[in-house]
């Protein structure tokens, strides 16, 4: 009879989950520059989150991603209100990566919508209540002209957001994934959720 693992907040930070969670901020900020810098309708901020997220659980994951707009909050304030919205995009990640949802196709479209629209949804208020609908993002751009062609604010967020954070999901996760397949087993194993990946190398 198989036993399902217990997972703790303590087990997951092991100290090489203790030393990828600056790589993970690290990660994160570039993306998001690169994102900011090229104007691209994603963000790209929460690559290193997931990334943490999926080897080492929702509690590390959380902390990288709550690190990280920190720190990127120093050069723009406006980062820090969304410190709830990538704690918890690490936080839903860990956890459909604990109940392994990434083994199957329509497992892993399914948590990538999760994963998209929890954001959407935990960053709505942020952005339409404290920001009028605009943050100087690059879905920010398209949510002001659909706003300057006589949309409903919440109607330009939600539609335009609903596109742009699940390519954005899609495509952070892919390049964690492309990283996780390159990791060496005795590596892996190291991890809280690393051995969900061993077989599928």
């Amino acid at each position: 009879m198989e036993t399902t693992k217990k997972y703790s907040i303590k087990d997951d930070f092991t100290m090489q989950a203790i030393l990828i969670i600056p790589v993970c901020v690290a990660v994160n900020f570039v993306g998001g520059q690169l994102a900011g810098l090229l104007k691209l309708p994603m963000y790209l901020d929460t690559i290193g989150t997931i990334f943490a997220s999926l080897l080492c659980g929702p509690w590390v994951g959380a902390v990288a991603g709550g690190l990280t707009n920190v720190v990127t909050g120093i050069a723009n304030p406006t980062n820090f209100a969304f410190i709830p919205v990538n704690i918890i995009a690490g936080l839903v990640t860990g956890f459909l990566a604990r109940k392994n949802m990434f083994n199957k196709t329509w497992k892993w479209l399914l948590s990538m919508f999760i994963m998209a629209w929890v954001s959407i949804i935990v960053s709505a208020p942020i952005v339409v209540l404290v920001y009028g609908g605009v943050t100087g993002g690059g879905t920010s751009l398209i949510t002001a002209a659909a706003l300057a062609a006589g949309a409903n604010i919440w109607t330009a967020f939600f539609g335009t957001e609903g596109v742009f954070q699940v390519l954005d999901r899609i495509i952070s996760f892919l390049i964690c994934w492309a990283v996780i397949k390159v990791i060496p087993t005795r590596n892996l194993i190291k991890f809280s959720l690393g051995e969900l990946y061993i077989k599928k190398k």
